[in-house]
């Protein structure tokens, strides 16, 4: 890639400051720049390293900026950085064209200019629409549909009757539509299997990450609104919903039948209870331990980790401990 400041202001819009033949070459963060490089500065918190940075370009926000390098200024700089790799530095392509040891039934649908690893197993009633990628190892199974523009990574499993929306990313190792755990204790202290004969359901522009697990709904559906982010080793259990835009960090596990709203953020290791609502624009801090519902736009933080019957007599008194301090300081 060899580009001048110039034409990445134009790409972006935004207002350059500097010379605007600089040739840039190469993508960087901010705190280990070289000459060539573009980088971005979004948080005012790292505005320090701007006084000793190397890079060619900076794409800084519409604040007053001191430093001699070349900047352009802008609306959202990550965005607009992420905007210029999209164009300069596209995914590699490591398939172009259906591979001749991928299995596909015959009364499955592809649509036109989808790639499909090697290997990859299609079941029958599957539909996938234009421009996918499936890659290697993946299985399908019948009944699923894959919406248009989404890449599924390698083996990925995709259990019946799952519903996978446009503009998706799967990672590899995915698991979409396992049974949940549902079982039912009997006389004999053993546990009876409950049929899970729900679907999952994945809407548009939903991104999975690394073994993330899915499980199909019990009776209802467990869906995955528009715009989720996942990140890598989650668990959804069944009839879970997880609202439009809402992130999620690492190894945090839901229990099923909870709903959490619109526009969440939960941090990684998070433990959420079965059965709870958890409101729009919740945010909860890693680690933590959701036991009850969460009103809109709060904001929680808070460990699970010894005897239940002992964090409760606990808890009593922890939430008594402000009244407590201000007896004290009287």
């Amino acid at each position: 890639m060899k580009i001048t400041a110039s034409e990445i202001c134009k790409i972006i819009k935004g207002e350059l400051i500097g010379d605007p033949e600089i040739i840039i070459s190469s993508f960087s963060n901010i705190e280990s720049s070289k000459k060539g490089d573009v980088t971005f500065l979004s948080d005012i918190k790292y505005k320090k390293h701007l006084q000793s940075n190397k890079a060619s370009l900076i794409i800084v926000p519409k604040i007053e900026i001191s430093t001699a390098n070349t900047i352009i200024k802008t609306d959202n700089p990550a965005q607009k950085f992420a905007e210029i790799i999209n164009k300069f530095s596209p995914k590699k392509q490591y398939y172009d064209k259906i591979a001749s040891s991928a299995i596909i039934h015959s009364k499955s649908k592809i649509g036109s200019k989808v790639i499909i690893g090697d290997n990859v197993i299609i079941m029958e009633n599957v539909s996938i629409e234009d421009h996918c990628t499936i890659h290697p190892n993946t299985i399908i199974y019948p009944n699923c549909h894959i919406g248009k523009d989404t890449e599924i990574g390698p083996n990925v499993t995709i259990y019946d009757s799952s519903e996978i929306g446009d503009h998706c990313t799967i990672h590899a190792g995915a698991i979409i539509g396992a049974d949940g755990f549902g079982f039912i204790p009997n006389k004999k202290n053993r546990f009876s299997k409950m049929p899970q004969i729900g679907q999952v359901i994945i809407k548009n522009f939903v991104e999975i990450g690394a073994n993330t697990t899915i499980d199909r709904g019990s009776l209802d559906n467990t869906i995955i609104q528009d715009g989720v982010k996942l990140d890598n080793l989650i668990q959804v259990g069944h009839n879970v919903t997880i609202g439009s835009n809402t992130v999620i960090a690492a190894q945090t596990g839901i229990a099923g039948s909870t709903k959490i709203g619109n526009n969440c953020m939960i941090g990684g290791q998070v433990a959420i209870a079965d059965h709870l609502q958890i409101g729009k624009n919740v945010k909860i801090a890693g680690k933590s331990g959701v036991i009850k519902n969460i009103p809109d736009g709060k904001t929680i933080q808070g460990p699970l980790a010894f005897d239940i019957k002992d964090f409760q007599k606990a808890y009593v008194c922890f939430k008594k401990l402000p009244k407590i301090i201000n007896q004290l300081k009287k």
